[in-house]
C-alpha cells in the first residue's frame, strides 16, 4: 500500500483531494516503535503530528513518584499530540506504544501549510481536538467523582462490552487512577460477583449489564 492510500485511511484527512494527499504523502516521514518504547516524553518539543497506521499507542502523565494516569488510548487511523502544534508548548503527555506500532509523522510546518490551503481540514482539527477534550473532561469526572470501582466497571465497558478486555491488572489500575492493588481487590470482588471473569493478562466480562450499574453506584 502506497503512502497516499495510508493517508487516505485517515478519517482525518479523507476529505482531501487526490492531488493535496499526494503532496502530504511526500512530506511526511514513516515512523516504527517497538512495544514500550516511547514515542513523546512530557514537557519536551513536539516533532509535529503523528497518525497511528498500525498498534496502539498510551498517552499518559507520570507524577514524581512514578505512578502514571492514561490519558488516552489511540489506535490505527487516529492522529496524536496536536496541541504543541498550535499553542508553540511542550508535548503535554508523554506517548508509548503498546504494540509493535506504525505511524506516519507530518511536521508542524508542513501541517498549517496544509491548513493554509484547505481550510476544511482546520475544522475537522477542531472536531477532532474537541472529541479528545471530552474524553479528557470525561476522565477528571471518574477521577473526581466515581469509586474505583466504578472506574474499573467504565474502563471494562469501554474496551469490552461483550468480550474480552485484553489488559493486565497493571494496565487497568494505571487507567483507572488507582495501584495494582486496589484495581486488583476491585477486581476480584467483581468476579466473586459474577460480573467478570479474570484470566492471565485479560479480564472477560460477563454481565455488561451488572457492570453498568456499578459505574452508577
Amino acid at each position: 500500500m502506497s503512502t497516499t492510500d495510508d493517508l487516505r485511511g485517515i478519517p482525518l484527512l479523507a476529505s482531501l483531494d487526490t492531488p493535496t494527499l499526494a503532496d502530504t504523502a511526500r512530506r511526511v516521514r514513516h515512523c516504527s516503535f517497538r512495544p514500550g518504547q516511547h514515542i513523546l516524553i512530557a514537557g519536551e518539543d513536539a516533532p509535529g503530528l503523528f497518525f497511528v497506521l498500525r498498534g496502539r499507542v498510551r498517552l499518559a502523565r507520570t507524577a514524581a513518584d512514578g505512578r502514571e494516569q492514561v490519558l488516552a488510548m489511540v489506535g490505527p487511523g487516529e492522529p496524536f499530540d496536536p496541541v504543541p502544534l498550535f499553542d508553540g508548548g511542550p508535548n503535554p503527555s508523554s506517548a508509548r506504544a503498546m504494540s509493535p506500532v506504525a505511524c506516519l509523522l507530518l511536521s508542524r510546518e508542513d501541517l498549517l501549510a496544509l491548513i493554509g490551503r484547505h481550510p476544511g481540514l482546520a475544522l475537522s482539527m477542531l472536531g477532532s481536538m474537541a472529541g479528545q477534550l471530552r474524553e479528557l473532561v470525561g476522565l477528571v469526572e471518574d477521577l473526581a467523582f466515581r469509586t474505583v470501582r466504578a472506574r474499573l466497571a467504565r474502563q471494562l465497558l469501554a474496551e469490552a462490552p461483550s468480550g474480552a478486555a485484553n489488559l493486565t491488572q497493571q494496565e487497568l489500575a494505571e487507567r483507572a487512577g488507582t495501584v495494582r492493588e486496589i484495581a486488583g481487590r476491585a477486581l476480584r470482588r467483581l468476579a466473586q460477583e459474577g460480573l467478570v471473569r479474570l484470566e492471565r493478562g485479560q479480564v472477560i466480562v460477563l454481565d455488561p449489564a451488572g457492570l453498568a450499574r456499578v459505574i452508577e453506584e
